[in-house]
This record gives C-alpha cells, structure tokens and sequence, in this order.
C-alpha cells in the first residue's frame, strides 16, 4: 500500500532520510510539541514521537503527533 506520503517520497527517490524525534512532555501543554516542532521543522523528513517515556504519565504520543502535524511536520506511524 502506497501512503504518498513525504518520507516515501524521499525513499523511493534514492535519497537519505532524516527523521526526528520528539520526547511528550509530562503535561498536556500543546506549546511544549509546538515548539519541539518548529526545531525540526525544515530539517527532517518525518518524525515520531516516544510512547510511554521513562514510564512517566505524558501526553499521548497520539495527540502529539497531531499537534505536529498542524506544524507541518509528518509524523512516522508503525
């Protein structure tokens, strides 16, 4: 199944991958991914986000995938 999305491109193009990756913050502050977002922004081709961090309750990776989408960045999905 092809996604059409950025990471495949670059791929199946031949070209070197850079992916990120953004640590939840222990809160549900959207500002914190916003932020971490902009860093990546322009330097990566996709991006994750951990799950269950240093087994401390934090914001799902689920909403912080979201919210750096609306940044404009691609996040990976497994």
């Amino acid at each position: 199944m092809k996604s059409k999305s950025n990471l495949e491109r670059v791929l199946e193009a031949g070209h070197f991958a850079v992916t990120g990756e953004i640590g939840p913050p222990p809160s549900a502050d959207p500002e914190v991914i916003r932020e971490k977002a902009k860093n990546l922004k322009g330097y990566v081709d996709a991006f994750n986000v951990t799950d269950g961090q240093t087994a401390v309750v934090r914001m799902s990776s689920w909403a912080a995938c979201l919210i750096g989408k609306e940044e404009g960045l691609e996040p990976t999905s497994r």
